[in-house]
């Protein structure tokens, strides 16, 4: 059989070299495997193409959520229709605008892959959260060459949510009665005491405690020498928690500011307004206890038991924050924490009077209807001997009542809502953790 296949070969003409040359069967080889490493290459190709493709539309997607939280997030807050309620307006506008931001964002890429995302926006409490994806595919011609696959898909998902700042309503009861007005540092008391002439006794000795009244010459003495009493202090530190209030809002018209000095009536300097504006004009000193009981402060003791009720009738609106029509009610209450029962007439003069512990059931019924009630102390300071004619009697609330007013007021407040200050940087550092504290528990309230 051999010598016959030779014999066959040998009929054929022989052409230089072609017996012994093998170089064709390198072309056989690889024209065999180039179609299977096309493929391969050309898999490859459309693999990068997919990649790219998803990087592009996962930034689409990401624009998409972002914007469609951001959207819910203004409409929310300006509510231009003033619903009661804006949550679905607020959402439906948030799609539109976020499926709007994804097409932008996806570009021309959507001419190769022509696709339309899935966005959801919901909204659980105060927090708003989008949800996008997608799902296609695009023509693979070497996919289908190699018999592999015609398409290629693709798909990707994007999430955010963002965290709403809540509506907070402040009301801020600023204690304005005698006790106030007193110079706030013990340095200041005892130069104060010695400039002042007002009650002064045979001995020498001067009034350092409440001689503000009408007549006398303290309070134009202690102006006239740069001597801050305590309520011009308790003043400026209400004056920077308005200035910070408006620094930190980041929906419109989010909180609600309210100023109220009570003496033996609480009055309204500045009724819970949006326009935060409207407290920076209030100096506080203007309503300080002068012995006018025309006023509607009135004029004569602390008369905690006339404050409650009338700034519980204040608080109309309770809510979880979601909306300004609902917002987180806060209640400020600035005091040295001593009240009097007695009270000033203009026509008859003085009752009597009668240094008293505040009684924190007073409080419970604005805690029972949801309103958080926030405390600031500032304690007495004791006062210099011998030129203040009124140690005796501030001994007698020290020795006698003093010990026991922080715990009163802590049973006043809300549970872990009590500060204490003295000083005028104490004062300010103290209402600024008020206000930072309230805003921290609104946000807390409103969370799912």
């Amino acid at each position: 059989m051999r010598t016959s296949l030779r014999r066959l070969a040998g009929r054929f003409p022989r052409l230089p070299g072609l017996r012994n040359d093998r170089g064709g069967n390198v072309l056989v080889i690889f024209a065999l495997a180039a179609v299977p490493l096309i493929g391969i290459v050309g898999v490859g190709i459309e693999y990068i193409r997919g990649i790219s493709y998803r990087a592009r539309f996962d930034k689409a997607a990401d624009a998409a959520t972002i914007t469609a939280i951001t959207t819910a997030r203004d409409y929310i807050s300006t509510n231009p229709k003033n619903e009661a309620d804006p949550t679905q307006s607020a959402t439906a506008l948030a799609v539109t605008r976020g499926l709007a931001a994804f097409r932008a964002n996806a570009g021309s890429t959507l001419a190769s892959v022509p696709l339309t995302p899935t966005l959801t926006v919901t909204r659980t409490g105060g927090v708003v959260t989008a949800n996008a994806t997608y799902s296609a595919s695009y023509p693979s011609a070497f996919g289908r060459v190699l018999s592999i696959a015609s398409d290629m898909a693709i798909s990707g998902k994007s999430a955010s949510s963002l965290t709403l700042s809540n509506y907070t309503d402040f009301y801020l009861l600023v204690d304005t009665s005698g006790s106030m007005g007193f110079p706030t540092s013990q340095a200041a008391q005892v130069s104060f005491a010695k400039l002042n002439p007002d009650m002064k006794d045979s001995n020498g000795n001067n009034c350092a405690f409440a001689c503000h009244f009408s007549g006398w010459q303290g309070y134009g003495l202690a102006k006239a020498n740069g001597i801050e009493l305590r309520i011009k202090t308790v003043s400026n530190a209400v004056q920077q928690l308005v200035a910070k209030a408006k620094t930190r809002q980041t929906l419109i018209n989010q909180y609600r500011m309210g100023l109220y000095p009570f003496v033996s009536f609480m009055e309204t300097a500045v009724d819970a307004t949006n326009n935060l504006d409207a407290l920076t004009t209030i100096d506080l000193e203007n309503y300080m206890d002068i012995g006018n009981s025309s006023v509607p402060r009135g004029s004569g003791g602390t008369h905690y038991e006339n404050l409650f009720p009338a700034i519980n009738a204040k608080v109309t609106r309770i809510g979880d924050g979601s909306t300004a029509a609902k917002p987180v009610p806060f209640v400020f209450l600035i005091t040295d924490g001593i009240g009097n029962n007695q009270y000033w007439y203009n026509s008859t003069g003085w009752t009597g009077s009668q240094a008293k512990l505040l009684d924190a059931t007073l409080c419970k019924p604005l805690k029972d209807r949801g309103i958080t009630i926030s405390v600031l102390y500032i304690p007495y300071v004791p006062l210099a001997s011998p030129y203040n004619t009124n140690v005796g009697y501030e001994n007698i609330v020290v020795n006698g009542l003093i010990p026991s007013v922080p715990l009163t007021l802590q049973n006043c407040a809300s549970p872990g809502f009590f500060q204490t200050a003295s000083t005028a940087t104490q004062i300010e550092t103290a209402l600024n953790a008020m206000f930072d504290q309230a805003t921290r528990q609104a946000r807390l309230v409103a969370a799912p």
